[in-house]
């Protein structure tokens, strides 16, 4: 077992105990995403949003289950996938 092997499980099994859903997709990229979902939600954790907003917008970046979405947006701060991920009446009523 390789190092990035052991860190995806490590970060599965924080997933799992958290309660987080499932990742979806092909069996090479959903350890790989469950770990960039950890680094988003660490990345998260670590500003300065109080409640009830941090469990809103945890909530929301929780939604996205599809394992390339996150493979995809690993280079992007946290705020892309919540904005990715907001629904429309969500973002109307933040613009409104």
């Amino acid at each position: 077992m390789g190092d990035y092997d052991a860190i995806n499980e490590r970060n599965a099994a924080l997933a799992c105990a958290a309660g987080w859903p499932e990742l979806t997709g092909k069996p090479t990229q959903v350890p790989w995403a469950i770990t960039v979902r950890q680094n988003k939600l660490d990345e998260f954790d670590a500003g300065q949003i109080a409640e009830p907003e941090r469990g809103q917008v945890r909530a929301v970046l929780l939604r996205e289950t599809r394992a390339a979405v996150w493979l995809d947006n690993r280079a992007h701060p946290w705020r892309v996938m919540w904005l990715v991920n907001l629904t429309d009446t969500e973002r109307a009523a933040l613009l409104g």
